[in-house]
């Protein structure tokens, strides 16, 4: 009698894992198509398109290969928090290193919008229509701002219209800088204007906010140190104290109760440091 329970109980699972697995997986692996296409599209407006779909692929693995080391590297008795831990590293960190390197990306392209304007009022001086001013600045400029600008030219090309173009451009890259280039040319054509003047003042105003901006940065960098040295200090006297005399953690790390105050500090901790971070972080409004 026990051994057709038994193989009941074992037929019954089978026959669910037969059914159930073929469908996680399936579901799985369209999540991961769809997530894959999402961060391969949100690459692509920073890199080569071969170099995004290679990044995108690496960043659907990241969950799984940090939940493996977070739980090897964990305590004893932590392994399953530690695995928890990775997996959702691994969910936040494609965001992260995304929205690091956009601002990387707009922080460059800024730099270089300067000399882009020096050129088009330069080509404007010369004769040259807007059209011929942007080839002018694809030629003589470096990537990023060589990319966004022949991006604009060969959606121009495509028959999308110069007004619609530069807006796409603001779309990829808002900046108030951008936003007054875009103005003042539109602005240009429908009632006419003096460019290289108009794209001078330009400059000035990008100068001056930059100046404005290290000054503030210069502000807030105490307020960033003091944030890391009290995000680091918790870290630090748990690591000295573990290390000296591991049983007085022997009642946290063992205990349910011992482990949620541990799961809680982390939490705490990282909110703090968020908020410090978020505080003494200046953007571009």
């Amino acid at each position: 009698m026990i051994i057709v329970i038994i193989f009941l109980i074992f037929s019954t699972v089978a026959i669910i894992s037969y059914l159930v697995i073929p469908l996680i997986y399936d579901r799985y692996a369209i999540m991961s198509l769809r997530r894959q296409h999402q961060l391969t599209n949100s690459m692509e407006q920073l890199m080569a398109r071969d170099e995004a779909q290679k990044r995108s692929r690496m960043f659907i693995f990241a969950p799984f290969i940090l939940a493996g080391l977070g739980y090897y590297f964990s305590p004893e008795g932590l392994g399953s928090y530690g695995a928890i831990f990775g997996f959702t590293a691994g969910l936040i960190l494609p965001s992260i290193y995304i929205n690091v390197l956009t601002k990387k990306t707009r922080d460059k392209f800024s730099d270089q919008l300067i000399d882009a304007l020096m050129i088009m009022s330069s080509s404007f001086r010369g004769g040259l229509s807007l059209v011929q001013a942007i080839e002018a600045v694809v030629e003589e400029m470096p990537n990023p701002i060589r990319k966004e600008f022949g991006t604009v030219l060969g959606e121009n090309k495509m028959g999308v219209s110069m007004d619609e173009a530069l807006f796409h451009l603001y779309n990829r890259l808002p900046s108030s800088a951008v936003q007054q280039m875009i103005t003042a040319i539109l602005l240009a054509r429908e009632t006419g204007g003096n460019l290289p003047v108009i794209f001078n003042r330009i400059v000035t105003n990008i100068r001056e906010a930059k100046k404005i901006q290290q000054n503030l940065d210069t502000l807030t960098i105490q307020g960033k140190i003091q944030g890391a040295v009290m995000s680091m200090l918790p870290i630090a006297f748990a690591f000295i104290v573990y290390n000296a005399n591991r049983r007085i953690f022997n009642h946290m790390l063992e205990s349910d109760l011992g482990r949620s105050m541990l799961i809680y500090a982390v939490i705490s901790e990282t909110i703090g440091a968020y908020l410090v971070w978020k505080i003494s972080t200046n953007k571009e409004y």
